[in-house]
């Protein structure tokens, strides 16, 4: 046989087995996990998304390419035009910031929700641009980043800093927010570690939560014991990250606070956690995680949430997600949503590798805009 046919023949046989592949092990549809009722049944029948199989991009659906598509995107797409940056001083004396768009277009007087996002462990404004990008131009709502103190380019006016967030700086920027839009409906997104500080607050607030829906990519739970089951290489190029974007950014800030030597010396992302509280404002690891673990207070939550995880997430691991099937069964008003593919918060699917995670959030809190007018519509008939 010539050794052009035998190529030919090897790379169809190649290509074939691929494509099974794919079709056989990738492409699948979400695992629902919920407590059964007629608004989580309301809400799937209209999400179509969570029923209709997910096709991960296939020139990438490898976790790590995932990932590393994703970090390649957001450093070299342009900077998000915000229409205003915000400020905001806390009582305590410490900055944080609001960035908004869709306030030159979007109907301020209506009943459209506005859409309050969290960032990054590391990020801000702009790490989290696609998603802002995508529910500003697909719905034309309000979008608004909270910017957590000593992220991005905020002034750290008081050295103290939690890279999951502070609840109590959260409830202001959401007061600001509530007082600037008193008749529009909230609904928050968080981002990775942005899903802990915003889990953390709905557990806190229970029922008392400014939020009307929520959505969560990616979670951790545990924070204590998830930021030390990072992928090795992960943990540490993100230990490296932490010690360049909070201490040696903000050195001057740091200098004079007793312990912050200590965390330059650390090697992973898990051991920067357990030595947080020296700049975070606890006297000790305990107290860190006491007031910042979302795992706490998670089953007091009584906001409607939705929650995204992937199997082969290399830094929210699964082994966080099965340890916690036993109250994400039950938890009222909350649908889990567990796909096999998606890597850390990436979620790429189709040839252009567009976000799945993206528009599955749009389709969600559309729903909830369809259930809430429809059960307004059937009280005022009563």
């Amino acid at each position: 046989m010539p050794f052009g046919n035998f190529v030919l023949i090897f790379f169809g046989i190649c290509g074939v087995g691929f494509i099974l592949y794919y079709i056989l092990s990738v492409i699948e549809t979400p695992v629902l996990r919920f407590n059964e009722s007629e608004f989580t049944t309301q809400i799937i029948s209209k999400t179509k998304r969570l029923t209709k199989k997910y096709y991960p991009t296939f020139w990438c659906f490898n976790h790590h390419l995932m990932l590393l598509l994703l970090m390649l995107r957001e450093s070299k797409s342009k900077f998000y035009p915000y229409d205003k940056i915000e400020h905001l001083e806390m009582k305590d004396g410490g900055t944080t910031g609001l960035a908004w768009t869709g306030l030159s277009t979007a109907n301020q007087r209506d009943l459209s929700p506005i859409i309050v996002l969290f960032h990054t462990i590391s990020g801000d404004e702009q790490d989290v641009k696609a998603t802002v990008s995508y529910l500003k131009k697909t719905y034309n709502w309000i979008v608004v980043v909270c910017i957590r103190r000593g992220h991005g380019n905020l002034p750290l006016t008081k050295p103290v800093i939690n890279t999951m967030g502070s609840t109590s700086d959260l409830k202001e920027q959401l007061i600001y927010i509530k007082q600037k839009f008193p008749g529009k409906p909230l609904f928050g997104v968080g981002i990775s570690a942005g899903s802990g500080l915003l889990a953390r607050y709905l557990g806190e607030s229970g029922s008392k939560s400014m939020f009307n829906a929520a959505v969560a990519v990616s979670p951790a739970y545990d924070i204590e014991k998830a930021f030390h089951r990072v992928h090795p290489v992960y943990s540490k190029i993100m230990g490296q990250r932490m010690i360049n974007y909070f201490l040696k950014r903000h050195y001057e800030s740091f200098a004079r606070v007793k312990g912050s030597e200590e965390l330059f010396h650390i090697k992973t992302l898990g051991e920067f956690q357990d030595k947080l509280h020296t700049i975070s404002g606890h006297k000790d690891k305990f107290s860190y995680y006491q007031n910042s673990n979302p795992i706490l207070v998670a089953d007091k939550i009584k906001t409607p949430l939705l929650i995204l995880n992937a199997a082969d997430d290399p830094i929210c691991v699964n082994q966080n997600v099965l340890e916690n099937l036993h109250w994400l069964e039950t938890l009222k008003n909350t649908i889990h949503v567990h796909t096999k593919r998606g890597s850390h918060i990436a979620f790429f699917e189709g040839l252009f590798a567009n976000s799945w995670s993206d528009r599955l959030i749009g389709e969600y809190f559309q729903s909830i805009l369809a259930i809430t007018k429809q059960n307004a519509k059937r009280s005022k008939n009563f």
